[in-house]
């Protein structure tokens, strides 16, 4: 599909957000489909260690139902709550992505990177590759990573992926690295992105925001180093993600939000219902009702969340984003 209709559909869906729309007249996308909700980690400031819902694999038939519905994608993140490395045909789903045209991303552990999953990614046309290594030595990696994180086997598998992509002389996947700021990370940021910022190879350095998430866990509440760039924003505004994309668990739900770890608020099931059955179906014109209005149930996932995106809605959309100061919200469009 041409890249002026998906930016159309993009301004269609931040004017029906703008003016208070409960029905969305733009098409659905997908934020991530969730390959796996497998991992080997047990990060401190991942909500995945209270995650109650059954671990598995998403099909490959299933999956590719999926993609054949994203008209008006033109990327892809194939990871939610688990490292998508460890999906036993995530080759054949890069393969499927480039089939329908779109772009794949995933974001990983460094140590999941094998000469297997290695071969995986180049053979299978990943994208773009988001290494999250969050550490800039071996004490704090492994501190902040838990569960089996080896810094020295991380290290091991990012040198092993930049060595075959030099071998191969393969432009792609476009390949980042990042650390997030937080307590335990602040003081090796320098030190992060001095290491990593000229290696061949790795196409971007990135210091990520602290995120809290849905605000409910107090143990990571107490990570954050500084308040969000989003959670400094003073006026209300509903969030964004209603009218704009969804996120697939790996058996075939949908849910809101990219924040969703436990299914908290799932809207429909691909595996019965198709992506534009379930965009303005009941459940979601209520959902879009209740951001409209700041009226949520108790303790709904969405009531105390302090990351939501968004503008504060006008009808003089998208004037609107130069008078709020908000034209960064223009560098979305580069990822659809």
């Amino acid at each position: 599909m041409e890249t002026n209709k998906k930016l159309i559909n993009l301004w269609r869906k931040g004017y029906e957000y703008s003016n208070g729309k409960t029905v969305c007249r733009g098409k659905p996308m997908i934020q991530n489909i969730e390959s796996t909700n497998a991992c080997g980690m047990k990060c401190l400031m991942c909500p995945r260690n209270h995650m109650t819902r059954k671990i598995g694999f998403m099909n490959i038939e299933l999956f590719e139902k999926i993609v054949k519905q994203l008209k008006w994608n033109s990327r892809v993140a194939l990871h939610h709550f688990g490292d998508p490395l460890l999906h036993p045909k995530i080759g054949e789903m890069f393969k499927i992505c480039n089939k329908y045209g779109i772009k794949s991303a995933i974001s990983t552990n460094p140590s999941s990177l094998t000469k297997k999953t290695i071969e995986e990614i180049f053979d299978g046309g990943l994208d773009i590759l988001h290494l999250s290594l969050d550490g800039a030595t071996k004490e704090t990696y492994e501190k902040i990573r838990g569960g089996s994180a080896n810094y020295q086997k991380a290290l091991e598998g990012i040198e092993l992926f930049l060595k075959e992509r030099e071998k191969r002389n393969a432009k792609k996947p476009f390949t980042t690295i990042a650390i997030i700021k937080m307590k335990e990370t602040k003081d090796e940021i320098l030190a992060f992105e001095k290491k990593w910022r000229d290696r061949k190879g790795i196409d971007e350095v990135q210091v990520k925001e602290f995120i809290t998430w849905d605000g409910t866990m107090d143990e990571i509440n107490k990570l954050q180093e500084e308040v969000s760039h989003k959670a400094k924003r003073t006026e209300y505004y509903p969030c964004l993600w209603l009218w704009n994309k969804l996120t697939v668990l790996w058996d075939g739900r949908v849910v809101i939000c990219c924040f969703d770890s436990d299914a908290k608020c799932v809207v429909g099931d691909l595996n019965t219902q198709t992506l534009e059955e379930i965009w303005n179906s009941e459940k979601m014109q209520k959902l879009r009702e209740m951001h409209i209005n700041n009226k949520f149930p108790n303790k709904h996932i969405c009531s105390l969340c302090k990351e939501r995106e968004g503008f504060v809605p006008s009808k003089l959309f998208p004037l609107n984003l130069i008078f709020q100061k908000r034209l960064n919200f223009l560098r979305y469009y580069r990822y659809n």
